[in-house]
């Protein structure tokens, strides 16, 4: 056998996934954030992640109903964002239209950017999330994104209180870094199911349970 030593990046970099694939809380650095509208109207925020040397988007979460109306959770959630990203009360986000070039084929697409989150090391909290398409009738797999944290692990409470960095942080990973959402009466075991019949190239058809829409609040303007 012939071997010669490397010390290329990819060949010394320790053992680990270089994909979110489950929830949990993970270091990661925004590369962009952008502003996405659906069919209907609604706004979200997705993330354009870097994750270990590759790149991840992670979708939401809904900051605007189709009505134009704000979706509180959305907003708290980017309001604490835009603090751990070191804005102020009073301080107003800026967006831009930038191009990015995304998937695996490299696709130059034009996005709406918040420009105070590029290139923002963070660390991330996501959490799997189960649901039936109504569209294919099929399980699917979403990651919510859950919580933010400052790159040293402070929270926007801790960061706008002064209070003691990476208490709240430490109490996610206790209690919430492995929660999973399972909706539209799915299960575990019927979760299990379908992934073991996707590793198997096999289809894995689900019937869809009936859903409650609840109405949006509109605190946030």
């Amino acid at each position: 056998m012939n071997f010669t030593v490397t010390t290329d990046a990819a060949a010394i970099a320790d053992s680990g996934s270089n994909f979110i694939g489950e929830s949990g809380i993970y270091d990661v650095t925004i590369k962009f954030a952008s502003v996405d509208v659906s069919k209907n109207g609604a706004e979200s925020v997705n993330f354009n992640l870097d994750y270990n040397g590759n790149s991840q988007t992670i979708y939401g979460p809904y900051v605007t109903a189709k009505d134009g109306t704000s979706l509180d959770i959305g907003m708290a959630l980017i309001n604490k964002l835009a603090i751990i990203s070191g804005m102020s009360a009073g301080d107003q986000l800026v967006f831009e239209n930038e191009e990015h070039a995304v998937g695996k084929d490299n696709t130059v697409r034009e996005f709406k950017v918040i420009t105070n989150f590029s290139d923002l090391p963070i660390k991330l909290r996501v959490q799997e999330e189960y649901s039936i398409n109504p569209n294919t009738n099929q399980i699917q797999k979403r990651l919510i994104p859950r919580s933010f944290f400052r790159e040293d692990g402070a929270s926007a409470e801790e960061i706008v209180n002064g209070t003691e960095i990476g208490k709240r942080l430490a109490l996610e990973e206790e209690k919430y870094a492995t929660n999973v959402t399972y909706k539209d009466n799915l299960t575990p075991e019927a979760v299990a199911e379908w992934k073991a019949a996707k590793a198997s190239g096999k289809s894995a058809p689900a019937k869809a349970a009936p859903t409650v829409n609840k109405p949006a609040k509109s605190l946030f303007k």
